[in-house]
């Protein structure tokens, strides 16, 4: 069983860490372009993608510009809500955030046409999982490379958020009309 992890940017331009789950191995990638991205996870044929960048709208939301009529339909999803006792989210129409969102939707959009794909919120996964020092606890788990970056350390964590949505050892927050963030289970 093959998962990707996906810490992704919210421009092409910027770095978006990419971690392939194949048993006990990770693979620590870093790419910048959709096409890129989407090639790799054909190459690789995942049983599942775990995207960290919100993949919905708030309901009732058409766009995320504050201009527009839809506006009144809120700045968060019921799964940003529910995440607050565990972890801080950013409010989906800040600048940076928006342009996340419509990323992270458009990927998923063409993902989910071959691809069961979920949403992840790492940092919050990492928190519930007690990693503070993530590439040692990481490198403790798995064989990977040194000299990571950030980026593959938080799509690292996305594959492991998926490999542990795959055996039901996950919390959904939200709701699935909505959109829903699947993150680890807290370990006692």
């Amino acid at each position: 069983m093959k998962i990707i992890g996906i810490d992704l940017s919210g421009r092409e331009e910027n770095p978006s860490g990419i971690c392939i789950l194949n048993g006990h191995k990770l693979i620590l990638k870093t790419l910048y372009k959709n096409d890129d991205i989407l090639n790799e996870i054909k190459l690789t044929k995942p049983s599942l993608v775990a995207i960290d960048a919100p993949l919905s709208l708030p309901k009732g939301r058409c766009c995320l510009e504050k201009d527009c009529k839809c506006s009144v339909g809120g700045h968060f999803r019921q799964a940003e809500r529910d995440i607050r006792p565990y972890g801080r989210v950013l409010p989906l129409t800040f600048q940076g955030m928006k342009m996340l969102t419509m990323r992270g939707i458009t990927l998923a959009r063409e993902l989910r046409k071959d691809y069961k794909v979920i949403e992840t919120h790492p940092r919050t996964s990492q928190k519930m999982l007690k990693m503070d020092d993530l590439e040692h606890d990481l490198a403790r788990l798995f064989e990977m490379p040194t000299n990571t970056t950030e980026h593959e350390l938080d799509a690292a964590v996305a594959a492991l958020t998926g490999f542990l949505f795959i055996k039901d050892c996950y919390i959904e927050l939200g709701h699935p009309e909505e959109g829903t963030i699947i993150i680890a289970k807290k370990i006692a």
